[in-house]
């Protein structure tokens, strides 16, 4: 019977573990979201290098931040191939694409808004940079978190290891006696 309810309990836990692998397939994850801001912002501040002549600013942004920014474009990548599949390398290039345009459509609706704002993002940069791009993300307000469902943390309950339990030794059986025949 315990063997029973060991193997069902294993069983249910890890039919638990897949159905939440696959709910999750479609959200975006910490790191995911990371990766989706990261590319947001990075993409307005190369439209507002070639728009509001910043290129020096831009270069500044992209060398503090290199290895970081690679890293958040190889997750932003893993992410589209994981909610996409095969489409996974188009959708990454549709959504920098998408950001590009977005970025540039802003600036040509009000270029000195645009450049303003984006110097202020560049001084927040330049402040932040030896503390790490999330430190500097965390201070810059971007719809990413509006356009992507984060994931839900689905807290699974993990049973408390048990008290090793004393493994009863089997009773024998008395031995008869030996009994004793007195002899006349």
């Amino acid at each position: 019977m315990h063997k029973i309810v060991k193997t069902g309990t294993a069983i249910l836990m890890f039919t638990c573990m897949a159905g939440n692998a696959l709910a999750a397939a479609g959200c975006a994850r910490p790191e995911d979201m990371h990766a989706l801001k990261s590319a947001a912002i990075q993409q307005r501040l190369m439209v507002a290098a070639l728009s509001c002549n910043a290129a020096p600013s831009y270069n500044d942004y992209v060398k503090s931040y290199q290895k970081e920014l690679q890293a958040a474009d190889q997750a932003l990548q893993t992410y589209f191939r994981r909610v996409s599949g095969a489409q996974g390398t188009t959708q990454y290039h549709a959504y920098k694409t998408h950001l590009a345009n977005a970025s540039s459509m802003q600036s040509i609706h009000n270029i000195t808004e645009y450049c303003e704002s984006t110097k202020v993002m560049f001084e927040a940069s330049s402040a932040n940079a030896g503390q790490g791009l999330k430190t500097f993300m965390a201070g810059q307000d971007m719809a990413v978190e509006q356009e992507y469902q984060p994931c839900e943390v689905i807290r699974t309950a993990v049973a408390a290891p048990t008290a090793a339990k004393a493994v009863p030794v089997p009773k024998m059986k008395p031995k008869p006696e030996a009994t004793t025949v007195a002899r006349k």
